[in-house]
Order: C-alpha cells, then sequence, then structure tokens
C-alpha cells in the first residue's frame, strides 16, 4: 500500500517515502493536513515501521513515574503523575495501569490518547502487549493464577474494529506447576510472546520457555539447555531483533544464548556478548549495570534509576543518557520513551492534540498538489543538501 497513497507528484513514491520519514514527528500532524495521500501515507504501517527506526536511533527521551499530582513535560522526558503505573510498551505505545481505578489502559503519550482495555483475570503475574504483524493487530497476554493455583493465560486484541474480550488459551499440561517457582520472566518478541519459567521439582529443576505463537495461538514447549546456569538471579531474558535471548552473566563476560527456532525448539551456541574488560571498565565507573533492552546492535544497561547506558556490540561505542531531575526522590521509575502517531481503533483523546486527522475533501486541485510539491523541495533541501554542503565546503 505504501507506494500507492503518495500519487500526483513530481516525486517518485520512494524518494516522497524517505524524505517524509527523516522528517521529525512532531510536523507529522500538520503534513497530514496537507492531502489526503500523506495522510494516508503517515498512517500506513510500513511508513510508520520506518519513521520509527530513524527515531528509535536518534530521538532519546524519558517517560519518569512521578509522586507528583500532576502530569507534566521537562526536558527531553515526560512525567507522568503517581497513578500510573508502568506495565509494558510497544511503538510508542504503553500499557499502564491506573493504581487508583485498577484499570489498563493503553496510551500514547505523544497524541495524547488512550484505550481502556476489559479487565483481565483477576490475580494476574504479568501483561505484555505487541503488533502481530500476521494479523495486522496489536495483542495483549496475560499470565494468571486461577482459584486453584493453575497456571493460566488469555489473549486480547486490540486495535481492530471491536475491541474484544479477553479469550481463555489452552495450555499445554504441566503436573509440575504446582511446585515452587523460582524465575518468571515474560517477553515480547513481535510474533511470539515466551514464557521463560524456573520450577523446582523435588530435587530436579525445570528450566523451560513456552512461546506462544501470536498468529496461530499455539504453544510451543522449548527446554533449556540443562547445567547452562548455575544462578538464574544473573540471567535476563530479552527481545533481539524478534527473537528471545538470554543474557548471562555468569563469569567477567557477558554472555548470550539465543533461541534461534522456537517452533522447532532449537537453540543457537552460547557466545560472548561484551568482554570481561569492557564490563569491568563499565561497573568500575557506574556500579553494577542490569541488561534492560536490545535496540538493534545496541543493548541498553539500567543503572539504579540513575541512568541509561547504551554499549554497541558492534563497535564498542557506549552512550550515557541521564534523564531529567533523575536525583528527584519524587521520581518512582523511569523509562525509555519513543514518540509515535501509532493509533488504535477506540482510542479517545485525553486532550485536543495538532495530530488528529483532517476531514476528507472532494478535490484538492492545482494549487494543493505546488503547496506540497513546495513542501517536499523545503524538506528535501533542509534534510539532505544542507548536510552534503556542510560536510563538502565547511
Amino acid at each position: 500500500m505504501i507506494n500507492t497513497v503518495v500519487t500526483d507528484s513530481l516525486f517518485p513514491p520512494e524518494i516522497i517515502i524517505e524524505i517524509l520519514s527523516r522528517v521529525p514527528i512532531e510536523f507529522h500532524g500538520r503534513l497530514m493536513l496537507v492531502c489526503k495521500q500523506w495522510n494516508a501515507l503517515i498512517q500506513d504501517r510500513h511508513f510508520m515501521e520506518k519513521h520509527m527506526s530513524r527515531a528509535h536511533r536518534n530521538e532519546r527521551e524519558f517517560v519518569l513515574y512521578s509522586k507528583r499530582l500532576v502530569s507534566t513535560n521537562i526536558g527531553n522526558g515526560i512525567v507522568l503523575r503517581r497513578s500510573y503505573r508502568h506495565v509494558y510498551s510497544c511503538d510508542g505505545l504503553y500499557l499502564q495501569k491506573n493504581v487508583v481505578t485498577n484499570k489498563y489502559h493503553i496510551r500514547n503519550l505523544f497524541t495524547k490518547q488512550a484505550l481502556e482495555l476489559p479487565d483481565p483475570h483477576k490475580g494476574s503475574r504479568d501483561i505484555v502487549f505487541s503488533y502481530v504483524p500476521s494479523t495486522s493487530n496489536y495483542k495483549c497476554v496475560s499470565i494468571y493464577d486461577d482459584e486453584s493455583s493453575t497456571e493460566c493465560c488469555e489473549v486480547l486484541s486490540v486495535g481492530s474494529d471491536e475491541l474484544s474480550s479477553w479469550r481463555l488459551l489452552k495450555k499445554p499440561n504441566r503436573d509440575y506447576l504446582i511446585k515452587n517457582g523460582k524465575k518468571f520472566s515474560v517477553v515480547s518478541t513481535g510474533d511470539a510472546v515466551h514464557y521463560v519459567r524456573v520450577i523446582a521439582s523435588g530435587a530436579v529443576m525445570v528450566e523451560e520457555v513456552v512461546s506462544l505463537d501470536l498468529g496461530t495461538e499455539q504453544f510451543t514447549v522449548t527446554n533449556i539447555p540443562s547445567g547452562q546456569y548455575k544462578s538464574w538471579e544473573k540471567v535476563w531474558p530479552l527481545n533481539f531483533m524478534g527473537k528471545l535471548v538470554l543474557v548471562d552473566r555468569m563469569e567477567a563476560d557477558l554472555c548470550v544464548l539465543e533461541l534461534d527456532d522456537y517452533k522447532k525448539q532449537k537453540w543457537g551456541k552460547r557466545k560472548p556478548l561484551i568482554p570481561s574488560a569492557s564490563m569491568k571498565a563499565l561497573e568500575d565507573k557506574h556500579g553494577t549495570v542490569f541488561p534492560y533492552s536490545f535496540e538493534q546492535a545496541e543493548l541498553w544497561f539500567w543503572v539504579k534509576d540513575r541512568m541509561f547506558i547504551s554499549y554497541n556490540v558492534r563497535t564498542g561505542n557506549r552512550y550515557f543518557m541521564c534523564p531529567p531531575n533523575s536525583g528527584d526522590k519524587l521520581v518512582e521509575a523511569m523509562h525509555p520513551s519513543y514518540r509515535s502517531l501509532v493509533h488504535l481503533k477506540g482510542m479517545q483523546p485525553e486532550e485536543k492534540t495538532p495530530t488528529q486527522l483532517p476531514p476528507s475533501s472532494a478535490g484538492e486541485g492545482r494549487w494543493l498538489n505546488l503547496k506540497r510539491n513546495c513542501l517536499l523541495f523545503i524538506c528535501l533541501y533542509l534534510l539532505i543538501f544542507i548536510p552534503v554542503y556542510s560536510a563538502i565546503f565547511l
């Protein structure tokens, strides 16, 4: 669809897409008012992914969860009032729980729109949500224990024509689940949600990954190679380029084990990711660091409510990111944030924003085409010609 929504222009569709994907998201609301073609383009999923991939590399911001009574914007961060608790985030959308009403919402903090979700089953242990390419919508997954302490899973489709209710999924029968759990982590990798669990069954430790294919809603259980980890306190399950990886610090090096194909229950080889010398230099300067997330080739570390550190596993370059007012005792938690224009059906504006969709018009005429092409020339000049000129002549 992406090439069919940018017709009637002096430029080829690929050039228009390339130019507009470089425009900061603050101006997208205005660009959507130029014409119906640009309106449709900016809402196209492929265009959003292209723009978000650039934004993730260039825009570094935070969402700070504060004890303050009001929401504010400070520096390169958004401070949320204390009534919200962070649950999960995806594509610039934030799944949050209102601790006053106990309601779950998916919120776009940039466009200030929100979608209230139906209540999940009582006793939910973890909730994640993800965009599913095969079904072209978002799904929430909740893991909870029912009244008989049986582990259950339910799923909710969001962003479709009508917000459905939570649906209970039949999980693989595991008799040992009534035993003592040692570690539970839920990680979304886009098309699948992986539930990493370590369970003590008598003298035996059961270590496995339960994977839910969000397209087919079928489960696969993959055993973690036995004897791989002596202490699960030093293992962090993360999403790396759409695959589950287990990042560990069993030795001086930071190592990684990748689940190559969860459908075939196939693991890769555990290998060093960051050498011991680099880890030592990092921790000598900043103290204990904890792997937080992957962004492309960058592994982000979290440092005790003080900062985030990005380490490029290919080049070894480090990037330090301190949130505004990070020493403020009123800040309870913080998470990296990314701006996006992703809109889910059923979202309601929390307040008026300049990014609301324009009404459709019957005709655009020559004047609108001229204005649109002038805007493209200006964007092309600012984004391409000036940097090239500066690099050559300055």
